[in-house]
């Protein structure tokens, strides 16, 4: 298979999982705002955000970190070497993350009394700390499995098992014990169980056992390498969690509540940006240690291209029908409407600029993304202490918007002056006059389905907007990488199946 072929199989792999994974995440939600109510959703909201903010730190840039120095090596001649890496990798992260646990338990009494919390949120706080480990764990090891350009297996962990287990164990323990026991220790059961399955993946595809893990010194090289990323994807996790924690502080948990539907749905577009980036971040770090530039242009284009082809769809149904949207969490969330445009057109926006920030990395500009990162979080948190206190919950989606906005214009700004490469091409105005008569379309047809039920609704526009958009799309031509791009998928479509599955991977070697 072609490059097109390659992104198109794996993205697409990816992207089925998150979309599952997604729709999980989302009926938990959903299923939590109406069971339990805003304040308890906003308990788990604030828990949920300083258990991944701990887990950042935990991990402290190693998921990044080993993904690439494998992703460098071959795995027939370098397989002793990569375990070595590995295994390294997971031992700082088992000594980093107990560590963050310790300090968050003793702590959780400061954090709940910051947040004006209740025992509630203590105690969620310190079940979700214990939570960590095992999340650390499975993340790097599943950016370690991808490190082998092999996907299915992270896909399989994070986007299938965990959220099932996620959303299963949350309607037992709601049903069969309580409704507090729904909201902290759903978590706890998801996080053993994929740490363990993710491990066992681990020792297949590398041949990494635990005896290892715990005799391997710390690779001070690698610990070098990603302590800068540690530190950015810390900035970019309080940025993400930044309108979460600033509502806890300045308003209260039923506010919070509120906010929490409107940005879990407008962060499904990153399920996109998320998909694509799995298989192109260790494609780009590949031909940079090669010296491809041109290549890697031509791959930048692409995918940016192809992250605005598919986005654009979706962030219209957000944008033009948010009052339905919100109606599937319950009427309480009406309110959170004009919340979820401003945020899908930052989530819009990131996402199609997104192909930037693994180029930079992956090139070892790994300073310069901590920079990125730094001032999109001061600006960010600037804005939500300016906007919160006076304008609630549309100050902290417009600082969101602002801060997004101002890092994904400095990061390609950035990839064009160091490295030459630009991601605009001519072939951009396809996607973008597909998308105005779609928006034209999909207007004009407002006052006659909004009277319908929610689903009913959401299930004619989104029909609608599809067909219009393959439209067009179509009647413009394909462009040759396209046509690759649904090769690929063919490919993928043929050879279901456990055989297929196994076998991916040999279109890789």
């Amino acid at each position: 298979m072609n490059i097109a072929q390659k992104i198109a199989k794996e993205s697409t792999i990816t992207f089925s999982g998150m979309v599952y994974g997604n729709i999980n995440r989302y009926l938990y939600t959903a299923l939590l705002a109406r069971w339990v109510g805003v304040e308890f959703l906003g308990v788990y909201s604030l828990a949920n955000a300083i258990m991944i903010i701990g887990e950042v730190v935990a991990k402290m840039g190693l998921e990044t970190g080993v993904m690439r120095f494998v992703s460098r090596l071959e795995s027939n001649t370098h397989k002793y070497q990569m375990q070595e890496i590995i295994q390294s990798s997971l031992k700082m992260t088992i000594v980093f993350s107990i560590t963050i646990t310790i300090l968050l338990s003793a702590f959780a009494w400061v954090l709940t009394s910051i947040f004006r919390g209740t025992l509630l949120l203590y105690y969620t706080i310190i079940v979700f700390a214990f939570t960590i480990p095992f999340n650390s764990i499975t993340m790097v090891a599943a950016f370690a499995t991808q490190g082998y350009k092999l996907l299915k297996y992270k896909v399989f962990t994070t986007q299938f098992l965990n959220p099932t287990v996620l959303l299963v164990s949350m309607v037992i323990f709601y049903w069969f014990i309580s409704e507090e026991s729904a909201i902290i220790l759903p978590m706890s059961v998801t996080g053993v169980l994929g740490s363990i399955t993710m491990l066992l993946i681990l020792k297949k595809v590398s041949g990494v056992k635990l005896m290892g893990v715990l005799s391997s010194p710390f690779d001070g090289q690698l610990l070098a390498y990603s302590i800068p990323l540690m530190l950015v994807t810390i900035l970019q996790t309080f940025m993400h969690w930044m309108d979460i924690i600033m509502l806890g502080y300045f308003t209260d948990a039923s506010v919070v509540g509120l906010y929490h539907p409107a940005a879990r749905t407008a962060g499904l577009l990153q399920a996109l940006l998320i998909s694509f980036i799995s298989i192109y971040a260790p494609m780009i770090s590949q031909l940079h240690g090669n010296g491809d530039f041109r290549e890697m242009s031509r791959l930048y284009k692409l995918v940016s291209r192809w992250l605005l082809t598919f986005s654009i769809p979706v962030s219209l149904i957000f944008i033009f029908y948010p009052a339905k949207v919100m109606l599937l969490f319950g009427p309480d969330y009406m309110e959170s409407a004009s919340v979820l445009v401003i945020l899908t057109i930052a989530t819009f926006l990131q996402t199609i600029l997104g192909a930037a920030g693994p180029i930079l990395s992956m090139s070892g500009y790994t300073r310069l993304v901590f920079w990125n990162s730094l001032g999109a979080f001061i600006l960010n948190l600037v804005l939500n202490i300016i906007f919160i206190p006076k304008f609630g919950i549309i100050g902290a989606a417009w600082s969101t918007l602002i801060s997004l906005t101002a890092l994904g214009l400095a990061r390609i700004i950035e990839v064009q002056l160091l490295l030459k490469l630009s991601f605009c091409s001519s072939r951009l105005y396809k996607p973008l006059l597909a998308g105005l008569v779609t928006s034209f379309c999909i207007l004009s047809i407002r006052s006659f389905v909004m009277v319908y039920h929610t689903i009913v609704t959401l299930s004619i526009v989104v029909l609608f907007s599809i067909l219009i958009y393959g439209f067009v799309l179509w009647f413009l031509k394909l462009e040759p990488e396209d046509k690759d791009f649904w090769s690929g998928l063919i490919i993928l479509r043929k050879r279901k199946g456990t055989k297929t599955i196994m076998n991916i991977a040999r279109y890789e070697e």
